[in-house]
């Protein structure tokens, strides 16, 4: 375990810090840190972040680990989004070729 605590508050180099140590810990962490990972991904990190986050060699497993269990996933709105619009496209498709013919 790290000796260094998650602090929700902090920022800019302590904040990252407290990402590392999480994504050093992971899939060892508790729900509300898992949150704070995903809240640091998808609202808080810039890019240039989330490149130094990745090239990190201390984290690169509990990075590569919680990017694709909770980040690269599509979420089942998604999903549902992707199949309603393929769908469609099949459908005028058909409509198209039938039309045509």
């Amino acid at each position: 375990m790290s000796d260094t605590a998650y602090d929700p508050v902090a920022r800019g180099t302590d904040r990252f810090d407290a990402i590392e140590c999480l994504l050093a810990r992971y899939p060892d962490i508790d729900g509300s840190e898992q949150a704070q990972l995903e809240l640091w991904f998808r609202r808080e990190a810039s890019a240039f972040e989330i490149a130094s986050m990745a090239s990190k060699d201390t984290v690169a497993e509990g990075y590569r680990r919680f990017r694709a269990d909770h980040i690269d996933r599509f979420k089942p709105v998604e999903l549902v989004a992707i199949f309603v619009i393929c769908t469609l496209a099949l459908c005028g498709l058909i409509a198209a070729l039938e039309i045509g013919a």
